[in-house]
């Protein structure tokens, strides 16, 4: 009886990296063709869209393309611009940043997390380059 409840434990625990482990081979292999789309129409973050789109292409793990019918993947870009003085940001625009990556079937395969960045001197006091930079390095990190 208690080799059962174990075994069932032990079971149970390992479900969910079983889970994990086939999801992973989902996502987009290097030499994938990605379409990147931004939410947002405010100007500011179509701004950082555009960056994310070059450092996506200078870093040349996935091919970046024009249009959503020749990608094997979409990256959903969601870039929040707000304009005000917060604590850190001594006034300008604030940024934060979240993705996912999206397959042709419209199934959410992975979501970043929340990535922020207000104008301050560390980043020359623009946020939206500083808030894909972060994007970036965790991206970096996640595929490697």
């Amino acid at each position: 009886m208690k080799t059962n409840v174990f075994m069932l434990t032990v079971v149970c625990l390992l479900l969910p990296y079983v889970g994990m482990s086939q999801d992973s081979s989902k996502v987009p292999q290097k030499g994938s063709k990605v379409y990147v789309i931004g939410e947002s129409k405010n100007e500011d973050a179509m701004k950082a869209i555009d960056r994310l789109i070059d450092e996506l292409k200078d870093w040349a793990y996935w091919e970046v393309k024009p249009t959503k019918d020749e990608a094997d993947f979409v990256l959903k870009a969601d870039i929040k611009a707000s304009k005000g003085m917060t604590l850190t940001s001594w006034g300008g625009t604030s940024y934060t940043l979240t993705a996912q990556i999206i397959d042709k079937g419209g199934n959410v395969l992975w979501e970043s997390a929340q990535y922020k960045a207000s104008p301050n001197g560390t980043n020359g006091f623009n946020a939206g380059n500083a808030v894909v930079k972060k994007f970036m390095r965790a991206l970096k990190k996640k595929f490697k």
